[in-house]
């Protein structure tokens, strides 16, 4: 062991050459022994006069961050137990570690510990995690790498090239791990702007005993991240030879009003087998199709000056099938909606709301053949004549609604035609003719369905 320049309670560094270490593992008829091996550790940097602040109580008032090390760094760690069960982490670097001496108090979790060995009361547990949730306030990490990991089983060996953290990001890359089904692999997984105080926080929040968690808890988890990506997976699908690849799944989420997000999007890119055991999945298999690509991309934004909300852009793509797209609109929603806690508050607040246009397209890359095969097996007819039924159906159901409404009746012929064509896009859009409760909306969906339409003016078109 080494330590240089050592100057008024400053050290600028510490290095360990070699630290071992075997600890017996208490299993009934199985005596198991833990060896661990950390080579190459080194501090930099060490100031003892911050630890003092956060430890000296008349000093517990201070605010600000003090930096204790700049860096703790280690070469290598290796833990082996026996049978075969052995893990390595090549490079740890932990950086920037500093303390805020009004938050950082490890005296006060220490006491709120029975001091008899009972199991703490609900009231001394959510102490105790808010306690926790202080220390990890006042404890800050500017970064951690955690190098190539192994670890080796009987069963396979697991792989991790790296874990990333710092205050925008968790990550973990480069994963690689056998299952009983195959080995899974994942390019990267992140969790954005994870917070571990919020997290004890909200833990906290939950513990009612005998009542399950209300919605406006379970919402708090919104205020633990602000989201999650998966990137370059290769998993196997059941007990397959198929592999379910995902390319992105991506969701994030911001601008809380209350516990809820007011901003969110999602994106989906991946590929999955059509499993041959679900039965809506059966017209595809049929049709020679054995994989579904999956193209989704969400999002959703209120405007507080405004009281807008739009739902824009929202697309999905199932392979070269077909391709779907709406734009919604909100007016007047007021910010109420995502504070209220009550049921009947919240929907106080969403009579409020006005509907705004409505924008619908699909584009048929294969999607309407495919419903006139399946429909020509189920009638034991010839394709062609399958079409022509499907459409005269679609006329038929769409006359007795568009007797009454002539904007109908282009949104029925442009349906028709769309069938009768393949290869083109349906376009419809509804525009409201007048101030229209989105509450009264759905009520009149559901009861009369053609009043509901008669609300908007109708555009409908297909092209190629």
């Amino acid at each position: 062991m080494a330590v240089q320049n050592v100057n008024r309670g400053k050290v600028e560094t510490a290095k360990t050459d070699r630290i071992t270490y075997t600890i017996d593992l208490a299993q009934p008829g199985k005596p198991t022994k833990l060896n661990g091996e950390l080579s190459g550790l080194a501090a930099y940097d060490f100031d003892a006069t911050a630890v003092r602040a956060a430890l000296d109580q008349p000093g517990s008032s201070d605010d600000g961050f003090h930096r204790i090390y700049r860096r703790i760094s280690a070469n290598s760690y290796v833990a082996t137990t026996a049978p075969g069960v052995r893990v390595q982490v090549d490079g740890i670097t932990f950086d920037d570690i500093a303390i805020r001496p009004s938050k950082f108090r490890p005296a006060e979790i220490i006491a709120l510990v029975p001091a008899d060995g009972s199991i703490p009361t609900p009231a001394q547990s959510r102490d105790m995690i808010e306690k926790v949730a202080d220390f990890f306030e006042g404890f800050q990490i500017g970064k951690v790498e955690i190098g190539r990991q192994t670890v080796e089983t009987p069963q396979g060996t697991g792989r991790i090239n790296a874990v990333k953290y710092d205050p925008d990001n968790i990550a973990l890359e480069g994963l690689d791990m056998p299952l009983p089904q195959g080995q899974l692999k994942m390019e990267r997984f992140a969790l954005k702007s994870f917070s571990a105080a919020n997290l004890m926080r909200w833990a906290a929040s939950l513990k009612t005993p005998g009542q399950p968690p209300s919605p406006d808890q379970m919402l708090g988890l919104f205020r633990v991240l602000q989201g999650a990506e998966i990137k370059g997976v290769v998993s196997p699908y059941k007990n397959t030879r198929q592999f379910v690849t995902i390319d992105t799944i991506s969701l994030n989420w911001g601008q809380l009003v209350g516990s809820i997000p007011s901003k969110a999007n999602l994106v989906v890119k991946m590929v999955t087998p059509t499993d041959t055991a679900n039965p809506a999945l059966r017209p595809l298999i049929m049709a020679g199709v054995d994989k579904l690509a999956i193209d989704l991309d969400v999002g959703a934004a209120w405007t507080e000056s405004s009281g807008a909300f739009a739902l824009a852009p929202a697309s999905i793509e199932l392979g070269d099938l077909a391709k779907a797209q709406a734009r919604f609109a909100l007016a007047n929603v007021p910010r109420g909606l995502f504070t209220a806690t009550a049921p009947m508050e919240a929907m106080g607040q969403a009579a409020q709301v006005e509907t705004g246009a409505i924008e619908l397209s699909l584009r048929d890359g294969g999607v309407v053949d495919l419903v006139v095969a399946q429909f020509s097996r189920m009638q034991n007819v010839s394709r062609d004549t399958a079409r022509n039924a499907i459409v005269q159906m679609i006329r038929a159901q769409g006359e007795k609604i568009a007797a009454s409404n002539a904007d109908v009746r282009m949104a029925i012929d442009a349906l028709a035609g769309f069938v009768e064509t393949s290869g083109q896009t349906l376009s419809i859009k509804l525009t409201p003719r007048a101030m229209v409760p989105l509450m009264q909306l759905m009520q009149l969906s559901q009861s009369d369905p053609e009043s509901a339409l008669a609300q908007f003016r109708i555009e409908a078109s297909t092209g190629l």
